[in-house]
């Protein structure tokens, strides 16, 4: 099967410079939205890393410092969720730029914005780094537990006849983005501003994520950080199955719709190319029901496909379009 993306491919080979053996305390290795630590007792410790670049992550000219730290920590506490994990502690790395100003007042307005998310979610900062540089930097390691003696999560778990479910209307962050780059952070029009909040301050499904870890029916999770086009294709390739994807009566949201037509964009591009959702994507057996997870849950998650034998074969269906696995779009750093 063709790898799902360059950066897939990339990581692959960097596997055997690794020095990684599985063991009873790192039962797999790098692949997984989270690498799994278990220690001599049996509790089981997920940890994750994610690294935010000006201009490439974020951009100072429609988002603040404050804004930008939180939305640092939502990228880990994503991983975390697609695990079913619960948050217990950061590290955090920031890289300044060496341009005149306050520094300190600087650094201030971006751990306010970890600290936000920290209070939101329960946990501390317990540790980091600070360094000059080129630009704006933020690498965070983020430490989360689970809380029953369960296996986390994974990308691989999914079985021929399994359904696909996701969380949220995946692409109304890129909608966002696409609307303040048109209008600015201060003239976006009232009817969009539902998708800039879904871009700048986005919500990581870690309730979610815990539900779908207890729910022996869910066999497998992914975190929608690059585009549902490019988390499809990975889950297919881990579990070397096909998948027929039909979104016709699910999607997409109204404004997002709207927005495309404004535009002159294709919002199924930004649907399955636009990524930084942070929404979640599992694989569950056919018998699994919506409300086993409680009406809140269940009232932000809808099917949207199914895999089949097809080996690395993805067909999207929406109203008379069809859109194959080569045409899928998605965030990759190596291409």
């Amino acid at each position: 099967m063709q790898f799902p993306s360059h950066e897939f491919k990339l990581l692959n080979d960097l596997k055997p410079l690794l020095n990684f053996t599985p063991s009873r305390r790192y039962p797999f290795g790098i692949g997984d939205d989270t690498a799994l630590r278990v220690n001599s007792a049996g509790e089981r410790q997920v940890l994750t890393v994610d690294t935010a670049v000006e201009n490439v992550h974020f951009s100072l000219s429609y988002m603040n410092l404050d804004e930008i730290g939180y939305r640092a920590m939502v990228t880990n506490l994503s991983d975390c969720a697609a695990a079913g994990a619960t948050p217990d502690a950061a590290l955090v790395q920031v890289v300044f730029p060496g341009k005149k100003g306050s520094v300190n007042a600087d650094f201030k307005k971006i751990y306010a914005g970890f600290y936000r998310a920290c209070q939101q979610w329960r946990f501390p900062i317990v540790g980091g780094d600070i360094a000059a540089g080129p630009c704006w930097i933020i690498a965070i390691t983020l430490l989360g537990t689970l809380s029953r003696p369960l296996r986390p999560l994974r990308r691989r778990g999914i079985k021929r006849g399994d359904s696909l479910w996701v969380s949220g209307c995946p692409g109304e962050s890129a909608a966002g983005r696409a609307a303040l780059k048109r209008w600015g952070r201060n003239n976006v029009p009232v009817r969009y501003r539902s998708l800039v909040k879904a871009h700048i301050r986005p919500v990581p499904q870690l309730a979610l994520g815990r539900a779908l870890l207890k729910n022996r029916l869910v066999h497998a999770a992914i975190d929608v950080s690059d585009g549902v086009g490019k988390e499809c294709r990975t889950l297919c390739y881990e579990n070397k199955l096909g998948l027929i994807l039909d979104i016709s009566p699910n999607f997409p949201s109204s404004a997002m719709v709207q927005l495309g037509h404004e535009t002159g964009h294709d919002w199924l591009r930004w649907f399955f190319g636009g990524g930084e959702d942070y929404q979640l994507l599992f694989a569950a057996d056919k018998r699994f029901a919506a409300k086993s997870l409680g009406r809140r849950l269940a009232a932000g998650v809808r099917r949207i496909g199914r895999f089949t034998d097809a080996k690395g074969g993805f067909v999207a269906v929406h109203k008379t379009k069809k859109l194959r696995s080569q045409t899928m779009l998605g965030w990759d750093h190596v291409s």
